[in-house]
């Protein structure tokens, strides 16, 4: 899945980009812009696992940080390959 954070208000990228940065999280342009992409998976494939997406986002709610996710666009029927080891 591809997901977008939209931060109410953009002076919070800083500790933002910080908490998220497990989720190695992309923006376009520029980072204080308070937009911020990532990718996550639910069971295996390129992306960050839905546990730590579940505690990084919890840990912006725990410090009061306020936005908006959206999902932009989701694989589906993706299959993994040899080369990704057993599953």
């Amino acid at each position: 899945m591809y997901l977008e954070l939209r931060l109410r208000d953009a002076a919070q990228s800083e500790e933002t980009a910080l908490a998220l940065s497990p989720l190695n999280p992309w923006h376009d342009g520029d980072w204080r812009s308070g937009v911020f992409h990532f990718r996550a998976t639910r069971r295996f494939g390129y992306g960050t696992a839905a546990e730590l997406c579940r505690k990084r986002l919890g840990t912006l709610d725990a410090v009061g940080i306020v936005g908006t996710l959206r999902l932009e666009r989701r694989v589906s029927d993706v299959r993994p390959v040899a080369t990704q080891g057993v599953l």
